[in-house]
């Protein structure tokens, strides 16, 4: 076992946040947990175990861990272009870090499913404010990128789609939201369509993403709709230390 700490959520809870890595329900648990505590002075830690690992999470529970999330990863295999003609938007990689605005704006409100925004001992807003941090950093990680839906007839950003490549033609899907004044009117799946095609144009043919099972117009419609494939679900526990 080991743990990471995280940078970016350590900044906006202000405090050292940790994940577990490859964790391991045994006796030996207690002072790995001392000897992490020692070194970082944690406020949050968290631990991702395979769903299906009871006695994991039964562990956890009883080491004060409560679970806030349960994770699906699925990934899509990219074939042939989607048919965006129809659409009077224009999907473009953000290159200046002064034409983030946009993106920033809807990362710091449109997210309301996530681990940080339903836990109750969180404090509103830490949540807008950690997408506000994750969208800075894919703009300034030379293996990640942030792309904006453009309305061509307003020039407004509507969308925003971030991604990490993995190499030999796979990426990593990250964040994707839509501004909230435009929810319900069909622009998650025309993001990602855009998104998909501009990935084909670049020979990406392989996209893996994890989703909260709560999330369900997101489970819909990349599960239902586009054919997205699950490949394995994770229970999400978090222990605050204060």
């Amino acid at each position: 076992m080991n743990v990471q700490r995280i940078d970016t959520d350590s900044r906006v809870f202000g405090g050292s946040v940790l994940a577990i890595r490859d964790f391991a329900p045994n006796a030996a648990f207690a002072a790995f947990e001392r000897g992490y505590v020692a070194e970082y002075d944690p406020i949050y830690v968290s631990c991702k175990v395979p769903l299906e690992d009871l006695a994991g999470i039964h562990f956890l529970e009883k080491a004060g861990f409560n679970l806030i999330e349960c994770q699906i990863r699925s990934s899509i295999k990219l074939r042939r272009p989607y048919d965006v003609s129809a659409f009077p938007y224009d999907f473009k990689k953000i290159a200046r870090e002064e034409d983030l605005s946009g993106v920033l704006d809807i990362a710091g409100t449109t997210f309301v499913h996530d681990r940080v925004s339903l836990d109750p001992c969180i404090a509103p807003g830490v949540s807008g404010a950690r997408y506000r941090e994750y969208v800075l950093n894919s703009f300034r990680s030379p293996d990640e990128a942030v792309y904006r839906l453009v309305d061509q007839r307003t020039d407004r950003v509507v969308a925003f789609k971030t991604h990490r490549y993995l190499g030999a033609g796979e990426v990593l899907l990250l964040l994707g939201g839509v501004h909230p004044d435009f929810k319900n009117l069909g622009l998650g799946p025309v993001s990602e369509f855009f998104e998909f095609n501009e990935l084909m144009r670049m020979g990406v043919r392989r996209c893996t993403t994890h989703i909260s099972a709560g999330n369900y117009p997101i489970f819909n419609l990349e599960i239902a709709r586009l054919g997205f494939r699950v490949e394995c679900a994770f229970a999400v526990l978090r222990k605050l230390y204060r």
